[in-house]
């Protein structure tokens, strides 16, 4: 733990802001450190062909380049440019160890059953480099706990969101849960694009051949409200809640309605507010509620 020690001293006086975003990086180079040898043998299998020095043992390598910057940071005179030569190599590796994993869910036959431990773990690791700075995380937190009107509500990062068909792309969206439901945040804004229950291992099948469910989200479906006064409600929504999802005006758009009818007359009321159709893009934005005035979901497509 002597490189942790040496960082943390280093920093001991600096910006609480650089120092959590630095102890953040620093806690996955760590996790690298001591996960070397295992990844190292994926590494391999995954390129059977000689590496060089910096693939495959780009944790050492880093530890030790970490070390002399160190080193010259403490003996240089001007402490905001040792700050900033550290803070580019941690930069540096954090991007390097995202391309690897990105590579290796990517293209590795190996990492493509989502149910094993193998890919879950990379999963996580890349889950966790991919990460927005924890300044713009804070961000996204508030606008989350302001679209739920619950200031101190449970909010939990899950991962950033890959583009299947560019896995090389910067992630533009990230993913965090809040009791049953997943958000979708936009990082470029902090702004909620969209909001579901989150379905993930609901139920599933004992030895034995019988059903076993997980805690689900109740609705309230009591007969409370009718169509036009669920409208309301979803107008209502996007009045009060311009800082967690962003200034809309549904008057400039065309409003869709539909009801879904569901089992024991559990009524829901879908509204769609539509744009104007551009090269084949229809923007719009989806809102549900139940008949007892809970919000089911959000969806805002309103921009490409």
């Amino acid at each position: 733990m002597k490189l942790k020690n040496v960082i943390k001293s280093v920093f001991e006086k600096e910006g609480q802001k650089d120092t959590m975003h630095i102890k953040a990086l620093e806690k996955q180079i760590l996790s690298k450190i001591h996960e070397e040898e295992d990844l190292d043998q994926e590494v391999k299998t995954y390129f059977p062909q000689p590496k060089s020095f910096w693939t495959t043992k780009l944790p050492y390598a880093f530890a030790a380049l970490l070390l002399f910057v160190l080193f010259f940071g403490i003996s240089t005179k001007n402490p905001v440019m040792a700050k900033g030569t550290i803070l580019d190599v941690l930069i540096n590796l954090k991007n390097q160890l995202q391309q690897e994993l990105t590579t290796l869910l990517s293209n590795d036959p190996s990492y493509r059953d989502k149910n094993t431990q193998k890919y879950k773990q990379a999963q996580k690791e890349w889950c966790s480099v991919s990460a927005s700075a924890p300044e713009e995380q804070e961000k996204s937190v508030a606008a989350i706990r302001d679209f739920l009107d619950r200031p101190d509500a449970s909010v939990e990062y899950e991962c950033a969101v890959r583009n299947p068909n560019k896995p090389d792309e910067k992630p533009q969206t990230e993913t965090y849960k809040a009791d049953f439901d997943r958000f979708f945040i936009d990082t470029k804004t902090n702004r909620v694009i969209e909001m579901s229950l989150i379905e993930d291992n609901n139920w599933g099948v004992n030895k034995d051949g019988s059903r076993w469910f997980s805690q689900r989200k109740q609705y309230d479906y009591t007969p409370k409200y009718d169509q036009a006064e669920a409208e309301q409600l979803a107008n209502d929504f996007i009045k009060n809640h311009e800082k967690s999802i962003g200034k809309i005006d549904p008057q400039l758009l065309l409003l869709e309605t539909h009801l879904k009818d569901g089992d024991d007359n559990k009524i829901e009321y879908i509204f769609i507010w539509k744009g104007k159709t551009d090269g084949g893009f229809t923007p719009q934005l989806t809102i549900t509620f139940t008949q007892g005035g809970q919000l089911v979901n959000f969806s805002n497509l309103l921009f490409k």
